[in-house]
């Protein structure tokens, strides 16, 4: 069992690269990638496939070729005609992928979803897990601060989906106790994991994992775990509410509307990191939240279990740092030490 097996026939060769990428990028099995004129022969030797994506040039009143016409009463799904692609530098890029997934999951659900392949992450955590030995020293500026308990006014969002687990745990143990922060992790994962998720990460970090409480603040010291199933939002004190409405997009919690929600609040007194993790989610939100000067930054997609999400943020063009997850680490701390201002 796997991701969906996809196979791809365009006559524009741009167009077919551009497919193939899109495909690959949110982890599928590009099985076949073509010319239609090749039909003919792959007819003749067909791969097991999960969905057809055919783009090819034609006039609404040309008939359709016999093999697509056969194709379209098979027992393959099909997706004909999708959009043209724009080119991966333009700002519509990332929304063009994400439209593209959500047309291939209403054809092929996944057969093995990216939270599941996060819980089973989660899991291999769990069993070997052990405490990180290279804890970065504590700022001197802030030895005599005594913030845990107070409400949080720098707050920064960790978003992560496939590999994200183990990335996430080494950041979060990497740093100090008594940072005048807290965060947000959105992690993709299947609900039934969210608490296991909190216990394993938050197992040798000096910061609290917390779960989502209606009507609460975010407190410096502590990270809150995104709810899976809701969306959440700050209202005009900063407290927490659920608009009890699933998220939008395809996976739960949408990295993109977290790291919107808390700018909507926490404007320039937030900070955001993508970390690994499959397709793009966090590349709408990039492009919006970079405009006003915000920090964003990437796990250097060479360290990610799967580099697709921090590599879709870097295409940007708007990320301001990348590193592996004790070089964020470590970045943030220097950070908050020539930054950080009481309020």
């Amino acid at each position: 069992m796997g991701l969906p097996r996809v196979g791809i026939l365009a006559d524009d060769r741009l167009q077919q690269h551009l497919l193939s990428t899109a495909v690959a990028h949110f982890g599928f099995e590009v099985v076949i990638s073509a010319d239609p004129q090749r039909m003919a022969l792959l007819e003749r030797q067909m791969p097991e496939l999960d969905v057809w994506l055919v783009d090819i040039n034609r006039d609404d009143d040309e008939d359709l070729p016999g093999w697509l016409d056969n194709m379209l009463d098979g027992d393959i799904p099909v997706l004909v005609g999708f959009e043209k692609a724009p080119h991966k530098g333009a700002e519509d890029y990332a929304r063009w992928q994400k439209r593209l997934l959500q047309k291939l999951r209403e054809l092929v659900p996944e057969q093995v979803t990216v939270a599941e392949y996060a819980a089973e992450t989660i899991t291999t955590l769990e069993r070997s897990s052990q405490p990180n030995r290279h804890v970065i020293p504590l700022p001197k500026n802030f030895a005599e601060l005594r913030l845990d308990g107070q409400v949080a006014s720098q707050v920064w969002v960790l978003g992560a989906s496939l590999g994200g687990p183990g990335a996430v745990k080494a950041f979060l143990d990497a740093l100090p106790a008594g940072l005048p922060i807290a965060f947000v992790y959105a992690q993709h994962i299947d609900p039934r994991f969210e608490n296991t998720l909190r216990s394993t990460i938050g197992r040798h970090s000096a910061y609290q994992m917390r779960n989502f409480e209606e009507g609460s603040r975010l407190l410096y010291g502590q990270v809150m775990v995104a709810p899976v199933t809701a969306e959440f939002v700050f209202d005009s004190r900063g407290c927490m509410h659920s608009l009890g409405t699933a998220w939008p997009g395809s996976y739960g919690p949408s990295i993109d509307q977290v790291m919107l929600n808390v700018h909507r609040y926490f404007g320039p007194h937030a900070g955001y990191i993508l970390f690994s993790g499959m397709g793009n989610d966090g590349t709408d939100a990039t492009i919006t939240i970079t405009a006003t000067g915000v920090p964003v930054w990437v796990q250097t997609p060479s360290t990610c279990a799967n580099s697709s999400m921090p590599e879709s943020a870097l295409e940007t063009n708007k990320v301001t740092f990348h590193g592996d997850p004790f070089q964020l680490a470590n970045q943030l701390v220097n950070r908050l030490k020539n930054t950080w201002v009481p309020l």
